[in-house]
């Protein structure tokens, strides 16, 4: 019987990973225009980012609906195997609804849903290192049960041109700290508690590059170490070289926002996420 690891792709975890892994990842939606998109499958990055950036309404964001959770859970567990489900924090998304809304209405499914209090690739480091756990055997609770010990060695960084995108997507948090300097800073904010904390205010982004290398470098040592970009790849460069101390420079991953963390986190920002 083998263990099957579920995502959703706020997790930001690129593809080629997920598919080494046989990690099953469920696209969220973005509304764009009126128009609705399965995030990564029917509108990539780039479109995405140039919409974004155009005049027009503000993108949206859903969760995966029930049926889609129901479908991934059928399929998996109708071919015998058991379900480990990890997904965005439950304050930033309904994510985690739908996903106990469809294990509910599966008869005796063997699966084991956990609220990751991450988003983004923090969020991919964990649900990778599940993968890894499950890919070595075991029952598929005391997977679940690992994962959720470990949830407090993920950690995030995430450095943003601005607020703007954040506060008109409701997704503020405790970062509404910051609003009274929302054009004159380049924000800093961390994953805690499962939503987005303040950090620091850095006044340039020279400075907020700085400091993101600073504040990871207090983290070492790492086990693993993640980079993240929405738009700017040239500067994602520039940081992953900065950070080839903590692990080698061949090891780091590269990562980009995709539209659902995208839609909040605007573009120019820039990410470091570590599993200690």
């Amino acid at each position: 019987m083998t263990v099957r690891i579920v995502t959703d792709s706020s997790a930001d975890l690129p593809a080629d990973l997920a598919q080494q892994h046989d990690i099953t990842v469920l696209p969220c939606y973005v509304v764009v225009d009126d128009q609705t998109f399965k995030d990564g499958v029917e509108i990539n990055a780039d479109d995405f980012y140039r919409r974004l950036q155009a005049e027009g309404r503000t993108p949206t964001t859903a969760q995966p609906t029930v049926a889609d959770f129901q479908e991934v859970y059928r399929e998996l567990t109708g071919q015998g195997d058991q379900v480990v489900s990890i997904h965005v924090s439950e304050k930033l998304s309904g994510t985690l609804n739908s996903a106990e809304q469809a294990k509910a209405s599966i008869n005796e499914a063997e699966i084991e849903i956990i609220d990751s209090q991450l988003a983004s690739i923090p969020l991919g480091l964990a649900v990778l290192d599940v993968a890894i756990n499950a890919a070595e055997g075991g029952n598929y609770h005391d997977i679940a049960d690992k994962a959720r010990q470990g949830l407090g060695t993920h950690h995030g960084y995430f450095a943003l041109d601005t607020l703007v995108y954040l506060h008109k997507g409701g997704r503020i948090g405790k970062a509404q700290a910051f609003m009274g300097s929302i054009l004159s800073v380049k924000p800093i904010l961390k994953l805690q508690n499962g939503e987005a904390h303040p950090v620091e205010r850095p006044r340039n982004s020279e400075r907020a590059m700085r400091r993101l290398v600073e504040l990871t470098k207090e983290l070492a040592p790492v086990r693993r170490l993640a980079v993240i970009h929405s738009t700017n790849p040239e500067r994602m460069a520039v940081l992953k070289e900065q950070l080839t101390g903590l692990v080698p420079g061949g090891q780091i991953i590269d990562a980009r926002f995709g539209s659902t963390l995208g839609t909040y986190i605007g573009p120019e920002a820039l990410g470091v996420a570590v599993t200690q």
